[in-house]
């Protein structure tokens, strides 16, 4: 069962504007993705503290059961984790943990399996700052293919696009979820690591998919909304608060195909980092199927 993967970039701004940020996208974001399972968990009397430290059994099986997580920094440089299972009792910790120098906060809802541990991810939300990009802050959210249902994908296209306005995206997307966080432009086109791109994706794109932010910077030179709506047949194009554009190809995600695909790619050629596509993950069985175009914008 493939992941789907909500991102949105932005640049780090400070350490007040991130923890009200972060419980924003952790609590609230995540009540309006999965709101009757995310209010089952946090009021569940039948999760076991201590699974979030020792693989023992986490609560009753086929019941709910979920985690709060972050990486904190210390003022000599040392990452300490903590972690509690997900309660409306535990919720006042997490507040507690984003106003120190938080490297990762998640909050998490999976479905038990038969033996009691964590089986089906029915959403994971993470805020993160990368090690090696401090200067930029990346939102999260994730899903199971299997649970993204048209409304499912309504519901992640409104918290996308509502998210964006407030925080001036550098690039935000909807896919499968590939390896190191890369968009699959940037994993079969480069460079290696996501924070070689971050500095540069106001100039060029991360990548593209079935619904997608560009950036203010690029979506000028593309006509801005109304140049980008004249240049094919999307389903939805927007232009955000900072003049940044939320382009949604098709009505539902297993449209992006074909030639959605190749349409998306000759409007964004203009943004993308030139190279030749690699195929090496094509004949992989259990990898989530393909969605650029494969050719060289050169």
């Amino acid at each position: 069962m493939h992941t789907i993967r909500c991102e949105i970039d932005t640049e780090y701004r400070d350490a007040e504007a991130l923890a009200d940020l972060a419980w924003c996208w952790l609590v609230e974001g995540a009540e309006r993705l999965e709101g009757e399972s995310f209010r089952e968990v946090l009021d569940s009397a039948g999760q076991v503290e201590e699974s979030v430290k020792k693989s023992v059994q986490c609560g009753p099986p086929g019941s709910l059961w979920g985690f709060l997580n972050t990486d904190v920094v210390s003022s000599t440089g040392r990452v300490t984790n903590r972690s509690r299972v997900l309660t409306r009792k535990n919720l006042p910790m997490l507040r507690k943990w984003l106003a120190l120098d938080v490297q990762l906060a998640e909050t998490a809802v999976y479905r038990l399996d038969d033996r009691g541990m964590p089986g089906e991810k029915l959403l994971r939300m993470g805020i993160a700052r990368d090690e090696s990009s401090r200067g930029w802050v990346r939102l999260s959210a994730e899903t199971s293919e299997a649970s993204f249902e048209p409304a499912a994908q309504a519901r992640m296209t409104e918290l996308l696009r509502d998210f964006s306005q407030e925080v001036d995206p550098s690039y935000a997307q909807v896919g499968y979820s590939l390896s190191l966080g890369r968009t699959e432009h940037e994993e079969r086109v480069g460079p290696p690591l996501h924070s070689m791109t971050l500095p540069q994706s106001r100039r060029l794109l991360r990548g593209y998919e079935w619904l997608m932010v560009i950036p203010r910077e690029i979506a000028a030179h593309l006509g801005g909304g109304d140049g980008i709506a004249v240049a094919g047949d999307f389903h939805r194009v927007e232009t955000l608060r900072d003049g940044a554009v939320l382009l949604q190809v098709t009505p539902e995600f297993d449209g992006f195909t074909g030639e959605a695909i190749e349409r998306t790619w000759r409007l964004l050629r203009p943004a993308l980092r030139p190279g030749m596509p690699k195929r090496f993950r094509d004949s992989d069985p259990v990898g989530p199927p393909s969605r650029i175009w494969y050719a060289d914008i050169a």
